[in-house]
């Protein structure tokens, strides 16, 4: 129970803020926005994607955008989460949903560290 607090305290003290209906309206004008993100190709090894035709594979699926702090950025970034930098904003694009953030494995696992 003790990885579930720190995971908890990390979750609160680096994650910001939920930025998924501004990052909904950036990626509808720009669609591509993603493309150039940190792990984004990697994810799309992740899934056994062999063809490089960009509009022929499925793209990771991104459900939730959040800030998070310089330190959580590098770290997920490590961890080969897809992470960018948008305006002024580090953000993570988590690929889970449906449960508190410091459930989530990565998150779990930084704190273990």
């Amino acid at each position: 129970m003790e990885n579930y607090e720190k995971a908890r305290d990390l979750a609160y003290e680096h994650v910001k803020v939920n930025l998924f209906l501004t990052m909904n309206e950036a990626l509808k004008e720009n669609p591509e926005l993603l493309f150039e993100a940190n792990n984004y190709e990697k994810n799309k090894e992740k899934l056994n994607i062999d063809n490089k035709d960009r509009d022929s594979w499925d793209e990771p699926e991104v459900y939730e955008f959040w800030a998070v702090d310089e330190w959580l950025y590098d770290k997920l970034t490590e961890k080969g989460e897809i992470t960018f930098e948008y305006l002024d904003f580090y953000i993570w694009g988590r690929q889970t949903t449906g449960q508190a953030i410091y459930l989530d494995e990565v998150i779990q696992e930084i704190a273990n560290e």
